[in-house]
């Protein structure tokens, strides 16, 4: 006769170490959720209508978050200025929506559609691209002047130091240089000033993607 089968006993100390695996994973988890959940609520708030959130935090939330892309595929940021310049508005609004809709901070898509609607007698839309693109390039704005590493604007992407330069009404484009260190790394772009003619460099904080993100 077959002796009965005795249930194994479960250590303590590997009872501990799987809760311990299982509380570390879930932890990673609920980690891995928080930046788009941030990004996603700032999002829901703007498009409700509340254009006094944090759009510095919403743009740092957004270069956390997998389901945020602020650059824009080149393709359609093409497309959109093509159909701005010849003034096929209701295709530069859509355009700008989808680019909007796959990364909320995308300042010139916000630009152009506010423009598009102007143009298409949609003062309401046109009002409310107007404010978040002012909302984003305030938040930008106000975390330097650029002039040296200690004062320089604090970006998501080269994206945002185009527009950056063109706000100051200087070439959106110039000679880039890396600076990466520790504790900041940045981005340095010599341009010409066209009021003085002299060359300048403007500083641009990259910590915000800078290695971690692909968003030059």
């Amino acid at each position: 006769m077959s002796q009965p089968r005795t249930r194994k006993k479960i250590r303590p100390a590997s009872l501990l170490n799987a809760v311990v695996a299982v509380a570390v994973l879930t932890t990673a988890l609920v980690g891995a959720e928080k930046p788009d959940t941030a990004y996603l609520e700032l999002v829901r708030r703007v498009n409700a209508g509340d254009t006094s959130v944090d759009f510095r935090a919403l743009r740092l939330a957004c270069a956390k978050a997998d389901k945020c892309d602020a650059k824009g595929d080149s393709k359609d940021l093409i497309a959109m200025r093509r159909a701005s310049q010849s003034h096929d508005y209701k295709e530069a609004a859509s355009i700008g929506q989808k680019l909007i809709a796959e990364g909320f901070p995308n300042i010139e898509a916000h630009a152009i559609c506010a423009d598009a609607y102007t143009a298409l007698n949609d003062p309401e839309k046109a009002k409310f691209h107007q404010a978040v693109t002012s909302g984003l390039i305030r938040s930008i704005m106000t975390t330097g002047d650029g002039k040296s590493k200690e004062s320089a604007f604090e970006v998501i992407g080269t994206q945002e130091e185009h527009v950056i330069l063109s706000v100051l009404g200087l070439p959106a484009f110039g000679n880039q240089a890396l600076a990466p260190g520790k504790p900041h790394s940045y981005d340095v772009v010599e341009v010409n000033d066209p009021k003085s003619g002299q060359k300048i460099s403007v500083y641009f904080n990259i910590d915000a993607f800078y290695p971690m993100k692909g968003l030059r």
